[in-house]
């Protein structure tokens, strides 16, 4: 659909309501500043500072700490001092008349959407019906009903972990907990005599198992589930567990849209099918807005892999591609869905990979075991590789990133991978000067040497 119509119909819809954005980063609602009502964005790391209209602040700022995205539960947290500041903040952008939306459900969120419910709409899912839909084993079963080719996982209970030596002695497995992001609660397993370390215990008492799916490429897409329809965005091939950017063998650490343009049109059309299938699926269950699918392309064939029902890391440079192409992206349509707007039609996906200009984006995150500082001279030290297009979400040099929180957001007009799990030369040795000369230990941290991984 054309951007400047979707723009209308919400804006149209909103009317004086003010649009108030609480996120993971601030950098994200970058694609919804068109919208002249919005007025608030505030999130967890990266204040949003593109536009003085917009009142904006982190979570980061208030502590002095940047957590690990992947590991931080905000709601873990609701009685924390600085919690309950950005508690304030968001109610009082909310006094009058307006909406909220946000890249993820919360109970944080919930309860202060209830709390201003005779002025706020809240464009989103309620936490705890959001939260099913992060049951991977319930997914996954559901979806492999649907017939949609899918990694073969089984449930074993912690009482029978044995039975995985079974499948063990057929090749390397992959153990899963049944809520997981960003590569925690995955763990490859080789060696038998590691299964009682490796096996993660839980309030289920049992873990999900399956072989390990060796050169296999990481695809992702991001859709939008509406009251009438699902809408496709374009794909990315997932960068997965870097060394050079994450400790976690499985840890996102970015998408390369470019690659996409490269495979064959049969894989292209067989993701699109499935995607469809599943948000159809999760529209039956009453899920509405943004959502993202994981596959493993192995042999020509994408196996389902997960759901991830929420905005998602891929979300910010996916909607840079629709904003150059004039096209509505996933931001404007999930805010749109929730609205009641009609559904537009779909553009398919090969259509975004023949059309979008080349584009990645990595995630650099701190990988010592320590808390690190960030300072100015990493914009020069990124700066220096081809085709830079953005250095964004960097730590503010007073913030102390916290081990595995993301240092730089980097994205580039170019392609980064050729499987997902490499990364070009060029970029490694950039991303290893950055680190070198702009990440330090805080001044009052006594530092200890570093003990290399076997």
């Amino acid at each position: 659909m054309k951007r400047s119509d979707l723009i209308a119909q919400i804006s149209a819809t909103l009317r004086r309501r003010s649009l108030v954005w609480f996120g993971t980063r601030g950098d994200d609602v970058e694609a919804a500043t068109e919208l002249p009502q919005l007025s608030a964005a505030y999130s967890l790391i990266g204040r949003y500072d593109g536009r003085d209209s917009v009142d904006a602040e982190s979570l980061e700022r208030l502590t002095g700490k940047r957590v690990d995205l992947d590991g931080f539960e905000l709601d873990d947290h609701l009685g924390d001092h600085a919690v309950r500041e950005l508690r304030n903040r968001v109610l009082s952008a909310l006094s009058g008349p307006s909406a909220l939306f946000t890249y993820r459900p919360s109970t944080f969120l919930s309860a202060i959407s209830f709390a201003r419910r005779d002025r706020c709409d809240y464009l989103g899912m309620f936490k705890d019906h959001q939260t099913a839909f992060e049951h991977k084993p319930w997914v996954e079963s559901s979806v492999a009903q649907l017939g949609i080719p899918h990694v073969p996982w089984t449930y074993i209970a912690d009482e029978e972990q044995l039975r995985t030596l079974k499948m063990l002695a057929r090749g390397a497995v992959m153990l899963r907990t049944s809520r997981s992001s960003g590569g925690i609660g995955l763990v490859k397993l080789e060696d038998a005599d590691m299964l009682r370390a490796a096996w993660m215990t839980g309030v289920e008492s049992f873990v999900s198992v399956a072989p390990y799916i060796d050169r296999a490429m990481p695809l992702n897409v991001g859709a939008v589930v509406w009251k009438d329809g699902v809408t496709l965005h374009p794909a990315s091939v997932q960068l997965i567990g870097h060394p050079a950017l994450t400790t976690r063998p499985f840890g996102y650490c970015g998408n390369d849209f470019a690659l996409v343009s490269q495979l064959p049109l049969g894989v292209l059309g067989a993701v699109e099918d499935s995607t469809l299938r599943v948000g159809e699926w999760l529209r039956g269950h009453g899920y509405v807005g943004a959502f993202g699918v994981d596959f493993l392309v192995k042999d020509g064939v994408p196996l389902f892999t997960e759901v991830n029902p929420r905005f998602q890391g891929s979300t910010h440079a996916s909607c840079r591609i629709s904003v150059e192409l004039g096209e509505s992206c996933i931001l404007l349509e999930h805010l749109a869905a929730h609205l009641g707007i009609t559904a537009p039609h779909a553009r398919p996906l090969a259509w975004w990979a023949s059309h979008a200009a080349p584009l990645s984006h990595i995630v650099l995150h701190n990988t010592s075991s320590r808390g690190r500082l960030v300072h100015g001279s990493i914009y020069e030290r990124l700066g220096s590789v081809s085709a830079l297009r953005r250095v964004d979400v960097v730590a503010p040099p007073d913030v102390e990133a916290e081990p595995n929180a993301t240092l730089a957001r980097v994205t580039l007009g170019r392609s980064v991978t050729t499987n997902g799990f490499d990364l070009s030369p060029d970029i490694v040795d950039v991303v290893g000067a950055a680190t070198r000369t702009s990440v330090r230990a805080p001044t009052n941290a006594v530092e200890a040497p570093e003990v290399a991984s076997p």
